[in-house]
């Protein structure tokens, strides 16, 4: 048997936005590595307009498999399993809408209830680990116009002791009155299949997109006038939703009349995974599926508006970069320069660490550029693999007596030259244990020097 441990209160703390890779404040390695070991879950609502100026709000989720408790199938287990699965993990998530605001005192109406149920499965150990399979789903409710908030409750393996999410808020909107528009997240996998339909599927990461891929916009334009001009333009922003000051402008375009929809009400379809379908309406809606061209933008935040007459701006929205598989060593700027450390001389490091952090992150920034073997595109292969390396030499090559694996000879020759060919371990009867890496031109001899993993570089051929 295989058991995950999940702490229930660990749904209280990440079931909170998962904003911000690169702004982590810890800069020892072990901090690092926590934070981009942690499981993955992302929670978030949507509202979308309805008949009879009604509103269905739909919480939306995504639990990655490392998140979630698998266990492996016994003999004695009293359910249909698939075949060729081996392990499985069942999973409830209760939601409770209530009318008014959370800070309110009294006992709250609860105008709404929902449930999604599932069991899961997966073919081998590995699945159970990966952040590129997940659950999803969304838990919906129809209300008329005012403030409201929900209240998740998540169960897994059957768990009676279920655990409250934290209260958030949603305001649902008189569509007759308001004047600004919704962005709605979209991936760049989109079947059309007509003109009156069009089947969206969600983003769902929350306010984040995966790093280095396109995805589209869901744009309601409101107050809609054909013979009027509308833009997008998407800028840098802060990594913190809540501040969304913004820098320089990173991309500016037109909106095509052929990408703009009238008289379409968008519905959310549940599935495996949440879509959205745009299907004809006597309402008078509007929206733009516009295409976003994100394999050009930096691993960063950004702030998208929707221009309309005078660039008045008539929708906004925060999105940021999402990379699942970020090496924890660049979770930190400080930490990724100190890593430059075994590839570039102590002057030129020491240049590279001047300076406020805006220089600094620009000076990173230009040194990996200069070394990208794809410029075209904003992911850099060599960059990724170089802190890829550091990673694991901290997690291999740490020892009771260092834990920084990458400080160690071991650790530095694995993150100048990868992993070796060959390894070969010899025992001479002084029980000096002896380990040789063979690579095509060179040859590393270690000698362990307690008996904890500890080896030090004896000989380079």
């Amino acid at each position: 048997m295989r058991i995950k441990l999940v702490l229930p209160l660990l749904f209280l703390l990440i079931v909170q936005s998962a904003y911000g890779q690169r702004r982590a404040r810890q800069t020892d390695f072990v901090s690092l590595i926590n934070r981009a070991s942690a499981p993955r879950i992302f929670i978030d609502h949507i509202v979308l307009p309805a008949d009879s100026n009604r509103s269905v709000m739909s919480v939306i989720f995504r639990f990655d498999n490392d998140f979630l408790p698998f266990k492996k199938i016994s003999p004695s287990d009293d359910f249909e399993v698939p075949a060729g699965k081996e392990y499985y993990v069942t999973a409830r998530l209760n939601s409770d809408v209530f009318k008014g605001k959370s800070k309110q005192r009294g006992n709250p109406e609860v105008v709404s209830r929902d449930a999604w149920i599932d069991t899961l499965f997966t073919n081998t150990f590995e699945e159970t680990e990966s952040r590129k399979l997940y659950a999803s789903g969304s838990l919906s409710s129809t209300l008329d116009p005012g403030n409201y908030y929900y209240v998740l409750q998540l169960s897994l393996m059957g768990n009676p002791n279920e655990r409250n999410s934290n209260r958030r808020d949603v305001v649902i909107p008189d569509w007759t009155k308001k004047e600004t528009g919704e962005i709605y997240l979209m991936a760049d996998n989109l079947s059309k299949n007509n003109a009156v339909q069009t089947e969206l599927p969600l983003l769902n990461m929350e306010d984040n997109v995966p790093f280095g891929k396109d995805f589209f916009a869901l744009i309601r334009i409101p107050d809609y006038e054909p013979s009027s001009e509308y833009s997008i333009r998407i800028s840098k922003a802060r990594a913190n939703p809540k501040d969304t000051t913004k820098a320089n402008s990173v991309y500016e375009e037109s909106i095509d009349v052929n990408d703009i929809q009238t008289n379409v009400l968008p519905q959310l379809m549940d599935g495996e995974r949440p879509v959205i379908t745009l299907k004809t309406t006597s309402e008078s809606f509007t929206y733009a599926l516009v295409k976003i061209p994100n394999t050009t933008f930096e691993n960063s935040a950004y702030v998208m508006e929707i221009l309309g007459n005078e660039n008045k701006v008539i929708a906004k929205t925060f999105f940021r970069s999402y990379w699942p598989d970020m090496p924890a060593s660049l979770y930190n700027l400080d930490v990724s320069l100190d890593m430059l450390k075994y590839i570039v001389k102590e002057e030129q490091l020491k240049e590279l660490k001047t300076g406020n952090a805006k220089e600094k992150e620009a000076k990173f920034r230009e040194f990996w550029k200069s070394k990208d073997p794809t410029p075209n595109t904003v992911y850099n292969e060599l960059m990724a693999e170089y802190y890829r390396r550091i990673d694991y030499a901290f997690k291999e090559f740490g020892n009771r007596g260092n834990l920084n694996g990458q400080d160690s000879d071991q650790g530095e020759i694995y993150i100048k030259f990868g992993p070796p060919d060959s390894k070969e371990r010899q025992f001479p009867t002084n029980g000096e244990v002896i380990e040789i890496w063979q690579y095509p031109n060179r040859k590393f001899v270690f000698k362990a020097q307690s008996g904890f993993g500890d080896f030090k570089l004896i000989s380079a051929e």
